[in-house]
């Protein structure tokens, strides 16, 4: 259960004598189990799944802007309707936008060069030229090169250097022309005339790998980690696709056992010498977070297990010569979770030019906040204040004091992501942001300009070219969402209740069907993740995975609810603190409570008939609602459930170690009760599942077994954490039906 599941996909054996529900107060039109659905219940079918898809008939850019080094401009990819768009080159200072050449001339090129016709590119892998005199993308498997100027489009290399910008395992420095190079467990570094000067290859459970951003500001140093997993658990997975199975196995620290190790080594590309950095005292989890824009430093973060203890160390690249800088410890609960490790690292720190110090993240006064440290390390003062989250550092100025930050300050709309400038002496924040919703800044080299990308419920993405100082915003592309709201308008109800404590608010979504008939009684599915580092609940117009999902299962007949119970990322410290050392106490009553709150203006909402659902945490939180409120849910279908002795990232630092809180992990233990169903159940797993291992759903199974309680079994040969190909679909269609069968539909 490592990342957010998203539902997707297969079925295999049935266990059950469940009772079958009506349909309109009709019987079912298909036989409770293992009977294909007839042509009235597979148009229903269909129709969730063009939900669940919905997101294909948006038409909007899928290619971030790239801003060029100098001159304050950049490249974004611009569409018109369905068959136009092309490249544009956009001036920040006179707003100027001007294509590199008409939608039919790059139609017309990329038709010849690929030899078939082109009508409507859709680009997805894009990136600037080494040079920066023009682009490279991708498009049916080949890579093509497009000039700034003269408007050609030409077909390149899967060698050309230009080309390798592409590739996930090419990663070629700013400056210089060295190129680093992952391989299977190891790496290597060409220079820039293709001689190799460093080449290290893996062994077993001891790899190389290369991290986001590795290279120096001016090419001369590169980082690479080398992972220790030699003493890492081992998840056997098996290969059923012949009658010889094939047993492989995966390195998995499961909570309470060994952690990887990870030490990184520094590469000078003018001499090849390869500097091993000591590593930390103390089991960690390690994140290069990057360089100072000198390229003198490279920074380290190192989060203890147990989550209690975050330092900040640099690295001196030519020397090898590692520095501490600071700590923060937060010895009763913990400083950071699994949203860290997700991404969080890349955030925490920022490092000022010019060797003034660091910005630092911390929620010491119970928010997340921005905190300056000079280069010592010494706290300098608080930048941001008040009863609001910050959550990323856009940027400094390049000369002042000016702050660009991304924060939820609008009381309002605690989840919102908007835009702010404040000041590096501290001091209130100003709002940049002109929309509601979730904003993605991207700003330019210059620091003068930035890309506003956002969207809201209501509102499709929108680009926005903006100056720092205001003024006019030059829009730069539009999604065009007539085809995606062809399907009707479902967009979700906003939900606000109080959680079981009767005091926190909670905020949510609510899904009816397209043919919602209010003088009816529908049954209500929960849709659940409540994974602590994470929210699901949607801000944006195409929502989550989980919101696209429970849209697509509403259409089936159901009102589906997703709330964000106490526990989760994006709220104060004391909203996420609500579950420490206690997960799996307080989300269930969470839900229960938000439903019957919604319920109680919604006569429509039919209580006597809930069901749970959700995959991943959600597949254990569903279990969770079948066992520890088994009157209220009256049907689950857990997927790929993971468990309190799963992932020690996911576990440890929420709980503490088993160690130390072991009755919160047999408080949090769904074996333990298995004896507790009530209600219709059944479970899901991927047979090649290496997140939420397959022992998870087998020990349940074996508990509800020994309990003598009876549930259905859906197992997914060869299939990953989520189910992928035909097999999502399969899934999908798996659990529709389940609750179909179990909770019937519209009274």
């Amino acid at each position: 259960m490592r990342f957010p599941f998203v539902p997707l996909g297969l079925m295999l054996t049935a266990l059950t004598g469940a009772p079958v529900f009506a349909l309109d107060d009709a019987p079912l039109p298909f036989a409770p189990s293992g009977a294909t659905p007839d042509a009235q219940v597979q148009a229903k079918l269909d129709l969730a799944d063009r939900f669940v898809r919905r997101v294909e008939l948006l038409r909007d850019s899928l290619v971030p802007p790239r801003w060029l080094r100098e001159g304050d401009r950049l490249v974004f990819w611009s569409r018109e309707g369905k068959d136009g768009g092309t490249w544009v080159l956009a001036h920040a200072k006179t707003g100027e936008l001007k294509p590199l050449l008409s939608g039919e001339q790059l139609r017309q090129q990329l038709s010849t060069l690929l030899g078939k016709p082109i009508t409507a590119p859709r680009f997805f892998d894009v990136a600037l030229a080494p040079d920066e005199q023009g682009i490279v993308f991708r498009l049916e498997g080949k890579t093509f090169g497009l000039g700034l100027s003269g408007g050609h489009v030409t077909l390149l290399s899967p060698e050309d250097r230009a080309a390798l910008t592409l590739s996930p395992e090419h990663f070629l420095a700013p400056k210089g022309g060295a190129l680093a190079v992952q391989r299977q467990g190891g790496f290597a570094v060409l220079n820039a005339e293709g001689a190799t000067v460093v080449e290290r290859t893996g062994e077993a459970n001891l790899d190389w790998r290369i991290p986001e951003r590795p290279w120096s500001p001016d090419g001369r140093f590169l980082v690479v980690w080398r992972d220790d997993l030699r003493a890492v658990h081992q998840v056997p997975v098996v290969d059923y696709s012949s009658a010889l199975e094939k047993v492989t196995t995966v390195p998995y620290a499961k909570s309470g056992t060994p952690l990887p190790r990870a030490e990184l080594h520094v590469v000078e590309v003018a001499t090849g010498r390869v500097t091993r950095i000591p590593p930390v005292e103390g089991q960690t989890y390690d994140w290069f977070a990057g360089w100072n824009p000198e390229g003198t430093e490279a920074l380290c973060l190192h989060l203890s297990r147990d989550a209690k203890r975050l330092d900040l160390t640099v690295v001196e690249p030519a020397s090898g010569q590692r520095r501490h800088v600071l700590r923060e410890e937060r010895p009763e609960t913990f400083v950071t979770g699994l949203d860290f490790a997700v991404g969080g690292w890349a955030k925490q720190v920022t490092a000022l030019p010019g060797g003034r110090g660091y910005l630092w993240m911390s929620e010491r006064d119970g928010w997340r906040h921005v905190y300056a440290y000079d280069r010592s390390g010494k706290h300098v003062r608080q930048l941001t204040r008040g009863a609001f989250p910050v959550h990323e550092v856009v940027g400094v100025a390049p000369t002042g004091d000016a702050l660009y930050v991304l924060a939820s300050a609008d009381s309002g709309a605690p989840y919102e992501h908007l835009f702010y400038r404040g000041s590096l002496k501290g001091g209130a924040l100003k709002r940049l942001s002109t929309g509601s919703g979730m904003h993605r800044i991207t700003p330019s080299p210059s620091g003068q300009y930035y890309v506003d990308a956002w969207s809201s419920r209501t509102q499709p993405r929108l680009r926005e070219l903006v100056s720092v100082e205001g003024g006019k915003r030059v829009r730069l592309t539009t999604s065009d969402a007539s085809e995606f709201e062809s399907l009707g308008d479902t967009r979700p109800e906003a939900l606000l209740v109080k959680a079981a404590d009767g005091v926190t608010p909670l905020h949510g979504v609510l899904y009816k069907p397209r043919d919602f008939d209010a003088s009816k009684r529908y049954p209500v599915l929960a849709s659940i993740y409540a994974g602590p580092f994470t929210t699901v609940v949607p801000w944006t117009f195409l929502g989550t995975s989980d919101s696209l999902t429970a849209s697509g299962l509403a259409q089936l007949g159901f009102i589906v609810v997703l709330l964000d119970p106490r526990g989760g990322p994006g709220r104060s410290k004391a909203f996420q603190d609500a579950n420490y050392g206690r997960v799996g106490q307080t989300e269930i009553p969470d839900y229960v409570a938000g439903l019957k709150q919604a319920a109680s203006t919604r006569p429509w909402m039919d209580l006597e008939r809930v069901g749970i659902h959700g995959g991943s945490w959600g597949g254990y939180f569903t279990l969770r609602g079948m066992l520890t409120a088994p009157d209220f849910f009256k049907a689950g279908y857990a997927g790929a459930p993971g468990a309190l002795e799963e992932e020690a990232i996911i576990n440890e630092p929420y709980l503490n170690l088993p160690s130390v809180n072991p009755q919160g992990y047999a408080a949090g233990d769904n074996l333990a009760i298995a004896d507790r169903l009530r209600g219709h159940l059944k479970l899901m797993h991927g047979t090649s599942d290496v997140n939420a291992t397959l022992s998870v759903t087998m020990r349940m199974a074996d508990a509800l077994i020994r309990a003598g309680k009876r549930f259905e079994l859906l197992i997914m040969p060869g299939q990953p954490h989520s189910p992928r190909g035909a097999a999502s679909r399969y899934y999908r269609d798996d659990v529709g039906l389940f609750f179909l069968r179990t909770l019937g539909g519209p009274r």
